[in-house]
């Protein structure tokens, strides 16, 4: 069990005053927390071996490819330039033209 002493001086760093029935709580509360977690460190730390794996790298090599044409497989900036005249077909000054959806009550 955890000494009075502790208790108190556990209080006074987490800037607490207790009462004596309140620290003899304590006492018992916070020797039955640090037993559980002795238990448990046990048993984790017993039953499993190695938790991380071995390291490696997943990833593709990072090797220069020309640039895709329009029209070819996997040309996203042709993809994403479609995708944009088709939500907006209009086009004034280099902006995109919408609907008006606010007006001002005049």
């Amino acid at each position: 069990m955890i000494s009075r002493e502790d208790v108190e001086g556990l209080a006074k760093l987490a800037r607490l005053e207790l009462g004596e029935a309140e620290k003899a709580s304590l006492g018992k509360d916070i020797s039955n927390i640090l037993e559980y977690v002795g238990h448990v460190a046990a048993v984790s730390g017993a039953a499993s071996g190695p938790t991380a794996p071995a390291h490696h790298n997943v990833m593709r090599a990072d090797t220069p490819r020309p640039p895709a044409q329009a029209g070819e497989v996997g040309d996203q900036l042709a993809g994403k330039e479609a995708a944009i005249r088709a939500a907006f077909p209009k086009e004034e000054k280099g902006y995109n033209v919408v609907r008006k959806i606010l007006q001002k009550d005049e």
